[in-house]
């Protein structure tokens, strides 16, 4: 089909998906101006360790996008479920409780990620191919 960019199609998710990432971790970890509790809210070195925001600068700058992918992945699944985001139910917003958030921006975060995983960088990408095309991989 004419008019086919995969690099530029897996850019905007890398960049768009990274800015997620990063604007998420920036609140937990410094709080404002960025949305989150910042440092009060820490628990523990592992937590702290979690909500770091080098993935999403990572994704947004195409280094190591496969296992920064696969990790930013592995952290919406374990959030979801942690989180109490599956026990709400899909729905991200419940109308009658405001506090009650479902998973489906955790899904849909999953998915963009491992997109991110298994396309690779895309051509523009401090890590990736250089513009070059990758060959193509068996399933």
């Amino acid at each position: 089909m004419k008019g086919n960019n995969p690099a530029l199609g897996l850019f905007i998710l890398r960049v768009v998906v990274g800015v997620v990432f990063l604007m998420h971790g920036l609140g937990k970890l410094i709080g404002p101006p960025f949305p989150g509790p910042g440092m009060a809210g820490w628990t523990g070195m592992l937590r702290d360790v979690l909500h770091f925001p080098v993935p999403g600068l990572a994704l947004i700058l195409g280094i190591a996008a496969a296992p920064v992918g696969w990790l930013l992945a592995l952290y919406m699944v374990i959030a979801a479920v942690t989180g109490g985001h599956f026990a709400a139910g899909f729905d991200v917003f419940h109308f009658g409780d405001p506090m009650r958030r479902g998973y489906e921006y955790n899904l849909t975060l999953i998915a963009a990620s491992l997109c991110v995983a298994l396309g690779g960088p895309g051509g523009w990408a401090l890590g990736g191919s250089k513009g070059a095309p990758e060959p193509p991989r068996m399933a």
